[in-house]
């Protein structure tokens, strides 16, 4: 939206939250609002905002958010206009002025002193953009995500789909609408591991006919592997609920941060694959090495980045490193799935170098379930 005006607000109350928003309500306004301190703070990563209100106060006492928030405003040189509404005594209300609000509004408050400083760039309207931003025990204990499935094809006949990529999404259209945003935010709350789990159980459910075309492949950062029995007991009851065999399912193992101590990585993966469970490397060739890992856990698959698939026909440098990863492959008795195919000379290459398997736009974008088992059942 090309916005006059951007305003954030971050209040933990719901009712509150609710209340302001509404008061700002204006055409020419986007409003985002936000209930902690994190999801603001990705929020102002994201997005210039001409004014920001704010507590001093979010979770506990004497843990001053609204305060480091001006801080970081202040630093990023930001021009915009910060607005603190508190019940703070005096010498919190002078902190914040210190640190550079431009106005501190004693609680409580009414929606018309809210407007007063604010200065409207055009006539009241329902018609403004407000969203309202979930918290991730808004997201965790709702009805709040969802899946999308990519195939991943056999390069030789497209039309047969050895499996599906489980693509966790957000129901609700808020900063969270990135997947990459949604997980970044669980792991500035120190909970990565909850929202894994929560969408993977989701996948498994929503995937559950799809296990009857092929394999389910569920992104799992590595975290999880410091709570293994935890997460493992998810999956298996996900799984027997959605009535879904172990066999099908394979965790792809995700570049998104190192793996713990890699003896007790080797265990874990030992005790799921004798449940039936396959593993994958994702994105393999970037971030990090993982070689020792890849020995620890033994994966079925290795898939190539779309980093390097994408077009790798016509790059040199990216023809050399999935000619690589092949190699780790055969040695490792993997199978290589080419992320990023999007063309048919693409398809051509994954054929010629003799890759088994192709994952990319040009064999299917992430659709849901009924739209890919329209697709591929008669396959099957």
């Amino acid at each position: 939206m090309d916005a006059t005006q951007r305003i954030l607000i971050i209040e933990v109350d719901p009712g509150t939250c609710s209340t302001l928003a509404d008061a700002l309500r204006a055409r020419g306004r986007q409003v985002i609002a936000c209930r902690d301190v994190e999801s603001a703070h990705m929020a102002i990563e994201r997005y210039p905002f001409t004014h920001v209100l704010t507590d001093i106060t979010f979770t506990r006492p004497f843990r001053f958010e609204g305060l480091e928030l001006i801080d970081r405003i202040k630093q990023a040189g930001l021009s915009t206009s910060i607005i603190v509404v508190t019940n703070a005594g005096d010498d919190l209300r002078r902190e914040a002025f210190n640190r550079g609000a431009n106005v501190v509004l004693q609680k409580p408050f009414s929606g018309d002193q809210i407007r007063d400083l604010v200065e409207c760039p055009g006539d009241t309207s329902t018609s403004a953009v407000v969203t309202f931003v979930p918290t991730l025990d808004d997201i965790l204990s709702g009805d709040l995500l969802k899946t999308k499935f990519q195939p991943m094809v056999w390069t030789e006949d497209p039309k047969y789909a050895v499996g599906f990529e489980a693509l966790t999404r957000l129901k609700t259209d808020s900063l969270f609408a990135d997947p990459e945003l949604l997980f970044r935010y669980a792991q500035r709350k120190g909970r990565v591991v909850d929202l894994e789990m929560a969408a993977a159980a989701r996948s498994i459910t929503s995937g559950s006919e799809l296990s009857r075309v092929g394999i389910l492949s569920l992104n799992i950062h590595p975290e999880v592997f410091a709570h293994a029995d935890r997460f493992s007991d998810v999956i298996m009851d996900a799984a027997a609920d959605a009535e879904v065999s172990p066999h099908r399912l394979v965790l792809e193992i995700t570049e998104q941060g190192p793996l713990p101590d890699l003896g007790s990585v080797e265990a874990v993966a030992a005790v799921m694959r004798r449940h039936g469970i396959k593993f994958a490397f994702d994105d393999v060739g970037i971030a990090y090495s993982h070689l020792r890992a890849i020995a620890a856990v033994r994966p079925s698959y290795l898939k190539i980045s779309q980093h390097f698939g994408t077009a790798v026909e016509s790059n040199p440098f990216n023809r050399k490193i999935v000619e690589n990863v092949e190699a780790l492959a055969r040695s490792f008795a993997s199978e290589v799935v080419l992320e990023g195919i999007e063309t048919e000379q693409t398809d051509e290459f994954a054929r010629e170098t003799g890759i088994t398997f192709g994952q990319g736009y040009y064999y299917g974008r992430p659709a849901d379930a009924e739209v890919l088992l329209e697709r591929y059942r008669s396959h099957a």
